[in-house]
């Protein structure tokens, strides 16, 4: 791997290291010491208690696999766009849960108030509650091209409930996937997903494409190799190997732009080429919308972008105060195989089974209809305002790149979903292509240098916003991310790898 630092003197110079010795160097250079001091003083409290959860519980995000931030934080308390740890820091919180909370940010007043009003009443989970049909009736209405839902209880849950649909509905097995798109972490999910789960493709390769596509591979320990076929990132190649596989596929699921790829000039096109080849060969299509949705305007991707599926897919801001709520939509016919016959006994071999305990907790109903009927409130104005902060983050940027040749971009897109990062061209023809120009050390220093002014993401420089932040949030993220670009920079960090 060949790394160099824009801006200094010794531009050309190739550095032949390897990441493992780059790392091992960065670390041991004396700004990186005191940013690490710094934090580790500044969030004792958080450190501490996430010590003493570990010895108990495994599955917070801050223990995340991959991705685990190097000094987590313990919130105490989260307002707006702005949360407070326990060591009384306050942060802009460009992370907001995932951009679950972007709409509105945390507890807006009107969707507690509703929640508050429902708890005090509602009987939770196991029974039937008005609320559901209110809830049916205002998705319908925001996402037209849906004829039923499933309310389901993570964006994971919705792929994996949307793939066994279309498994029942069709009678065959396998399930066809684009490399390099992530759609959670069930056993299918799990195979050849973004390529930060299986280590940067300059250590680790990505897999060998062929004339049956691309080796299947997981990126987890412990999952099974469910009947797969990995499609590559090119349309035609892509439809080919659909149409020879037509017979056995329960279904084709893509994503219209995710954050391994995150450029829809070139993935729109071809997710919407697949998606007619798919109608026009009888093959199910789902569109996963759990990032993408209501993101593009209310009815997400699909509605903008005229994209047909028969299966969508939501999560994320479907949710409200961040209380677990996904759906699955589409076609009434294919979502039959999911509820009662009105007779039990025929159920038996002709039905499938895709709720649980917790699936339409009253709770997480009326959080997401409070939040979604302010969004139907606000119109296109909410969008407007968001693309205008996204907007004015964007030629920040193009400023500072200006003025110091360091390749800081947003990396994004929507009313807005993404991550700040290093990469030195505006945009990528191939998912390989932009995978291999990602600079792996980057992230993880970002993160941390924005941790000391301020703004707070997870493990990652994310980025996602809405009416969560203010004018001057923006500012302050702006303001931050380009100061701490700047002192990477000066100290001679390695931005592009060469």
């Amino acid at each position: 791997m060949t790394i160099t630092a824009p801006g200094r003197d010794t531009h050309d110079t190739r550095d032949t290291r390897s990441t493992d010795e780059i790392v091992a160097e960065l670390l041991g250079q004396p700004w990186v010491i005191d940013l690490f001091t710094e934090l580790e003083e500044r969030q004792q409290t958080s450190l501490e208690l996430a010590e003493r959860v570990l010895r108990h519980v495994v599955t917070n995000h801050v223990f995340l696999p991959f991705h685990a931030p190097m000094f987590p934080l313990a919130v105490g308390e989260a307002q707006g766009g702005r949360l407070t740890d326990l060591d009384g820091n306050t942060y802009v919180d460009a992370h907001l849960g995932f951009g679950g909370q972007s709409l509105w940010g945390h507890n807006p007043p009107a969707v507690v108030d509703f929640v508050r009003e429902h708890a005090g009443r509602g009987t939770g989970n196991g029974y039937l509650n008005p609320i559901e049909l209110q809830l049916g009736e205002l998705l319908s209405e925001l996402i037209p091209h849906c004829e039923r839902f499933a309310l389901l209880n993570s964006g994971t849950d919705a792929t994996n409930v949307a793939i066994r649909v279309a498994r029942a509905f069709t009678g065959r097995r396998m399930v066809a996937k684009f490399e390099g798109c992530w759609h959670g972490t069930h056993d299918v999910a799990a195979h050849n997903t973004s390529f930060f789960a299986h280590g940067h493709p300059r250590i680790t390769p990505f897999p060998e494409q062929g004339p049956d596509g691309i080796a299947p591979l997981s990126a987890f320990s412990g999952v099974t190799r469910p009947d797969l076929l990995i499609l590559p990132h090119d349309a035609a190649a892509a439809g080919a190997l659909i149409e020879r596989y037509r017979d056995d596929l329960a279904c084709v699921i893509a994503d219209p732009a995710c954050q391994s790829w995150p450029y829809v000039e070139r993935t729109i096109p071809e997710v919407t080429e697949v998606a007619h080849r798919c109608r026009a060969l009888g093959v199910p299509f789902i569109l996963d919308e759990v990032l993408t949705g209501f993101r593009f305007g209310t009815a997400g991707a699909a509605g903008r972008y005229d994209i047909p599926a028969d299966l969508y897919c939501y999560g994320k801001v479907v949710s409200g105060l961040g209380l677990p709520l996904a759906a699955v939509g589409g076609r009434a016919d294919m979502l039959e195989v999911i509820h009662t016959s009105g007779t039990p006994l025929t159920d038996i071999g002709t039905r499938t089974f895709v709720v649980n305990t917790h699936s339409g907790n009253h709770l997480s109903l009326a959080a997401s209809y409070a939040s979604l009927n302010l969004l139907r409130e606000a119109g296109p104005d909410f969008y407007r305002r968001t693309e205008a902060k996204v907007d004015r983050v964007r030629d920040r940027l193009a400023a500072f790149r200006a003025e110091t040749g360091i390749p800081l971009r947003l990396l994004g897109f929507g009313a807005f979903a993404g991550t700040f990062g290093f990469v030195a061209q505006e945009s990528y023809d191939t998912y390989r292509e932009f995978g291999a120009a990602v600079n792996p050390i980057g992230p993880a220093m970002l993160t941390l240098m924005l941790r000391r002014r301020g703004v707070y993401t997870l493990s990652m420089p994310m980025f996602y916003t809405g009416d969560a932040h203010t004018e001057a949030d923006i500012d302050v993220v702006c303001d931050a991310v380009t100061d701490a670009a700047r002192e990477m920079g000066r100290h001679g960090f390695p931005f592009v790898l060469r």
